[in-house]
């Protein structure tokens, strides 16, 4: 570990370069790309330009962290914000292609609604509190969140979501040297154990095992936005449910700005998250609709990649290869095989995580995007099925990718535009948030 501003001399790299070890991992790592393989994944053919979407309903989250001063060393917070943005889209095709729209028109085919919070964080503690420490008010941040916080007044309340879609989970006590395994638990209690330390029904999502006492707790943040991000997607769709909205759910896109996939220790929660989707998608074809629409989109990651090395020309250059317009879906073989590399015959990459299928897309205008659409139904659970019915409603999803694509960004999408106006917090006022909350200037 050099000290600070202190820099490798190089005096090591010889070493390195004749090392055994070193020519060893070169002679064994296998090498491969998209040429290799034999067969291009398969490209779906789709009736298009169905038209029945008039309403999308885009969610996105965001968090910015920073070192807080309360007169302990690196002390830190974040700051975690959330926004459900309703976009009118036959307002948004009223603006001319090219054009660019005064504010009080984006206003007007827009609705909002947001969400804010404060995560602590290391060496951050209540005022009032005997005897609290940071991982414990971390703790009971997130089920104050959870449980007091609505995507709108008439709506549940995120934890409610929670409890009705994921009952009865049991989780090991929280408290350091304590290995208990609790029942499930509705708001909150206290360990068998003894110990002096509250217990929250929010526990079971086992985000506090990722806070740092020593480090930065940013995995655990980012895990806590993504759990409100998956909920308050859920949280709309029941609320159109309860109301009897099911004309709603016919014209009415709902997007996930990223995978629909949940990461990391509340990965647990990608099951429920599944079933009450497949749910609803079932009873809205049984009122006689199309079915759920929900789609992710991907800005990174391998399968984006993957699709824009399947898109190089060596004679003209890249976004060359392939035709607009084309779908392209990759079955758990050929996953295996030249994007996340695994045994041909392991349980398929994502299948713990993802509650999606990924679609490799390139638009009417060249652009690229990976889309993934719910599993709902067998065919979409069966990894090796790239049949259309495996992605519900997906023609639907690409008419609206190819209708609001954006040169303003590379790859852009005008509805995750919007969100991102919304629900990013500029890091530079993120950070004078954090600071003035600490300093009381």
């Amino acid at each position: 570990m050099p000290y600070r501003n202190e820099y490798a001399s190089g005096d090591s790299l010889w070493r390195l370069v004749e090392s055994e070890s070193v020519k060893e991992f070169e002679g064994i790592v296998r090498r491969g790309g998209p040429e290799e393989a034999a067969e291009p994944p398969r490209a779906l053919t789709l009736a298009r330009g169905l038209n029945l979407v008039t309403r999308i309903i885009v969610i996105d989250g965001s968090t910015v962290r920073h070192t807080v001063r309360n007169g302990y060393p690196q002390a830190e917070a974040a700051l975690l914000q959330l926004a459900a943005v309703i976009i009118d889209l036959s307002g948004l095709r009223s603006i001319p292609r090219g054009s660019i729209p005064r504010p009080s028109t984006i206003r007007d085919i827009e609705d909002c609604q947001t969400f804010d919070a404060v995560l602590p964080g290391r060496n951050v503690v209540r005022h009032g509190f005997p005897g609290d420490s940071p991982r414990t008010y971390f703790r009971s941040t997130i089920h104050e969140i959870l449980s007091g916080r609505r995507v709108d007044r008439d709506h549940e309340t995120l934890l409610e979501t929670m409890r009705a879609i994921a009952p009865g989970r049991d989780f090991r006590c929280p408290a350091e040297d304590c290995s208990e395994s609790l029942p499930a638990l509705t708001g909150t209690g206290d360990c068998p154990c003894g110990r002096k330390e509250s217990i929250f029904e929010t526990d079971s999502l086992r985000l506090h095992e990722r806070f740092e006492d020593f480090g930065s707790s940013a995995q655990a943040y980012t895990a806590a936005q993504q759990v409100v991000e998956h909920l308050a997607m859920v949280n709309i769709m029941r609320f159109f449910e309860k109301r009897g909205l099911w004309n709603a759910f016919r014209s009415t896109a709902f997007v996930m700005d990223g995978p629909l996939a949940i990461f990391g220790m509340p990965a647990w929660l990608k099951s429920h998250v599944q079933s009450e989707v497949t749910r609803l998608h079932q009873r809205a074809l049984e009122h006689g609709g199309p079915g759920v629409l929900l789609f992710g989109v991907e800005k990174s990651g391998m399968f984006l990649d993957h699709l824009k090395a399947l898109d190089q020309s060596d004679d003209e250059g890249p976004r060359a290869r392939l035709d607009p317009m084309t779908a392209l879906a990759a079955d758990r073989e050929y996953t295996h095989r030249h994007i996340a590399l695994r045994p041909v015959g392991a349980k398929a990459h994502g299948d713990v995580t993802d509650y999606g299928r990924r679609i490799m897309y390139k638009n009417r205008l060249a652009q690229h995007s990976v889309v993934m659409t719910p599993i709902v139904n067998a065919e979409g659970d069966d990894r090796d099925c790239v049949d259309l019915a495996a992605y519900p409603r997906l023609s639907e999803a690409l008419d609206i990718m190819d209708e609001f694509s954006t040169y303003l960004y590379e790859d852009g999408f005008v509805p995750l535009v919007r969100a991102h106006a919304h629900a990013a917090i500029p890091l530079k006022a993120g950070i004078g948030l954090l600071t003035e909350l600490f300093t009381g200037e």
